[in-house]
């Protein structure tokens, strides 16, 4: 399912791209920009974006394809491809290419990857159907191997996500409610706080000594599908953010 969004998103991001270039809205006028546009440093950003979709794509028609640590090896491979083709790109590419900047993006996208895409996959499709099966220590289990991953994700995402946030503030917290890249920074570490706190509310939850029964299995569903809410929303908010200029430009 991601893999045909992205199918049909970055060729739309190229087109929107073209037609900003030129200054006009027209898809027709868009499309003859085209040619322009592959050769800007944008626009080799989303080809190379683009070529890791048919390989995501193929690798997803086959339905034992995670369940080979080799082909696990690949997914791997072709998700850190592509995180790095978008790390290179929008307001991390303005100091320049292979930059500091584009390397703490690349650590912050991976790690936001990880967070979220275990939360929202973890929420809405893995634990409501190990809550299913009569063994309620597979919640337990399933649900501690994934807290442990998500807390270095975490800390991750909070260390890159402060770098990030003080160079597009300029180095000074001033623009931060002065501007509306600012603005939708102070939204966007508002719903964190929430995610995070959600979280730690589950992480707690695990670490008790009590046995675990049917009671707690519920509980854990419910937090995490509402933490998986709040990512949703935080990935709404990073979109907005990322084509916002930074309160440094």
């Amino acid at each position: 399912m991601i893999s045909i969004i992205l199918l049909v998103d970055l060729p739309l991001q190229f087109l929107l791209l073209s037609a900003s270039m030129i200054g006009d809205t027209s898809w027709t006028d868009a499309w003859h920009a085209i040619p322009d546009v592959a050769h800007t440093h944008s626009g080799h950003v989303i080809m190379a974006s683009f070529c890791f979709v048919p390989c995501f794509l193929t690798l997803s028609l086959f339905p034992n394809s995670l369940e080979k640590r080799k082909d696990i090896l690949i997914g791997v491979v072709l998700s850190l491809g592509l995180i790095i083709s978008r790390a290179l790109g929008g307001h991390a590419a303005s100091d320049g290419d292979f930059s500091l900047r584009e390397g703490i993006q690349f650590l912050h996208l991976s790690s936001i990857s990880a967070w979220g895409g275990g939360i929202l996959v973890a929420g809405f499709f893995t634990l409501p159907r190990l809550a299913c099966f009569d063994e309620p220590g597979s919640v337990e289990h399933f649900g501690k191997r994934l807290s442990r991953t998500v807390t270095v994700a975490v800390a991750i995402v909070i260390l890159s996500g402060i770098y990030n946030s003080w160079k597009g503030l300029g180095g000074s917290l001033s623009p931060l409610p002065h501007s509306a890249w600012g603005r939708m920074l102070l939204i966007k570490l508002s719903l964190v706080l929430i995610a995070f706190g959600h979280g730690l509310r589950s992480r707690l939850l695990l670490k008790a000594r009590e046995p675990w029964n049917r009671s707690r299995t519920t509980k854990i569903r419910r937090w995490v599908r509402i933490e998986a809410f709040f990512m949703l929303l935080i990935i709404v908010s990073s979109a907005w953010l990322a084509n916002l200029p930074p309160a440094d430009m």
